[in-house]
């Protein structure tokens, strides 16, 4: 596929990265003379100099061959205006994403949509971010929450307390405890830093921090009977009264919930007093002690959304010392975002940029092999596969069908009916199957699924 993009920030230039590897022809618009002479060194990418709105440039950069178009820069302007003009340059051929930090200052009315600006797909990031932290907050024994498009399916991470009732047992002696466990699936248990794709045979211990894939009630049944939360949240502090802080406030503070904010800016907060009835705005800083003192954090939830990567996780860490229930904290370096998901005392770590990331990497298909992207502050990827031809591997119950190690199918989606498959299912002509592998297996899951396999 000829996919351009504009942007060759962190988001951009992982995203080229990934879709050169997976065999896509990129051409980078970049307005950074030092960026784009770095991408042109790095990546085996056509790299422009020059702005994303700039015709000739545009004109420049095969847009009559473009079939996809990412607009990746950090000015929202840029993006929405970028994709009309390579909505009428490609004439209309190029399918085109932008990333809208604030979506709701363009799209709030509804005679006012982003396809009327050439934009087929709309990567609302703040609101993506908003999303995640008020997923965590309303199931809080999970640290992760990933949604997937099109149906009820998600995947959650959870710690494993000691009162769990499987601790020390196989996967397939816990799968069999209750008919509940059937309709949901560990595809990932993280042990000691390092993420393995387990087998029925692995066991799970306390302190693993196991992920589930299933639909939503499922997985409420399961964390409700097995993993239910030790504490009651009594209230919501949130460091950072910025635009994650603020709308983050403004609907947990809707929904009934005790909130405090807490900003140094002191006009920031005299805003906030006038915007937002019902929450507590403190002036201060996260990582001041007397401030932690004062704001009583006995099984409260910290959210920590400053535009301090560093103030964030400090305060995340002091924050569950002085007894949070749980600390979450959003960071803009994707890159150091895993590292951070192994100190202990933080419970989940995120970045809004490697939720876009998976975000818009769903969307850029090739062949039958619709997308495989990586699961945020996972070392693992998922696969989604269109059945459309014979295979060695169909009509055969998966407990027959050797997969290759570093590998599971999480889902199978049968016409209408998503199926959480095990052992007595199989794969068929038009099923469309959704996998997990680690990055080793995955060349080996490819040929799984071509004509091929097995010769």
């Amino acid at each position: 596929m000829n996919i351009l993009i504009i942007g060759g920030g962190e988001l951009g230039s992982m995203i080229a990265e990934r879709l050169i590897f997976e065999g896509h022809a990129i051409t980078i618009i970049e307005k950074s003379e030092e960026t784009s002479k770095k991408l042109s060194e790095e990546l085996d990418a056509m790299v422009l100099k020059g702005s994303g709105i700039d015709v000739n440039i545009i004109s420049k950069a095969n847009i009559d061959k473009t079939e996809l178009f990412l607009a990746l820069t950090n000015d929202d302007n840029v993006n929405i205006v970028a994709c009309n003009l390579v909505k009428r340059l490609s004439h209309y051929n190029a399918y085109t994403i932008a990333k809208i930090e604030n979506a709701s200052r363009y799209f709030s009315n509804p005679v006012i949509e982003s396809a009327d600006f050439g934009i087929d797909n709309m990567i609302a990031t703040k609101q993506l971010t908003i999303n995640n932290i008020s997923d965590l907050i309303s199931q809080p024994e999970t640290s992760e929450i990933i949604n997937f498009h099109d149906n009820d399916i998600k995947i959650i991470g959870i710690q494993v307390p000691e009162s769990f009732k499987g601790n020390g047992k196989k996967i397939h002696e816990i799968t069999s405890i209750d008919k509940a466990w059937r309709k949901v699936r560990i595809i990932a248990v993280k042990k000691n830093n390092s993420v393995i794709i387990p087998s029925g045979n692995d066991i799970i211990h306390q302190g693993n921090r196991i992920f589930m894939l299933g639909n939503t009630e499922s997985l409420h049944t399961i964390t409700q009977e097995y993993f239910p939360a030790e504490k009651k949240i009594k209230k919501i502090i949130i460091f950072g009264g910025h635009r994650i802080g603020r709308e983050l406030a403004r609907r947990e503070s809707l929904l009934g919930k005790s909130v405090t904010v807490v900003e140094e800016d002191e006009t920031i907060c005299s805003n906030l007093s006038e915007e937002l009835s019902g929450v507590l705005i403190i002036n201060g800083r996260g990582t001041n002690n007397s401030v932690l003192n004062e704001l009583e954090m006995k099984d409260s939830f910290v959210v920590c959304v400053t535009e301090s990567d560093e103030q964030n996780v400090i305060t995340a860490v002091l924050a569950k010392r002085n007894g949070a229930f749980k600390a979450v904290c959003n960071i803009t370096n994707i890159a150091i975002s895993p590292i951070l998901n192994e100190i202990q005392d933080i419970d989940s770590v995120f970045s809004t940029e490697s939720l876009a990331l998976s975000e818009i990497l769903n969307y850029c298909r090739r062949g039958e092999i619709i997308s495989v992207y990586p699961l945020p502050n996972l070392k693992i990827e998922t696969m989604k596969i269109r059945i459309s031809e014979e295979l060695e591997i169909l009509d055969k119950s998966l407990k027959d069908i050797s997969l290759p190690k570093g590998m599971i199918i999480g889902v199978i989606q049968r016409e209408n009916k998503v199926i959480i498959p095990y052992g007595n299912d199989d794969i068929r002509i038009n099923d469309l199957v959704i996998c997990f592998m680690l990055p080793s297996a995955k060349k080996a899951a490819k040929a799984l699924f071509s004509k091929t396999s097995g010769k």
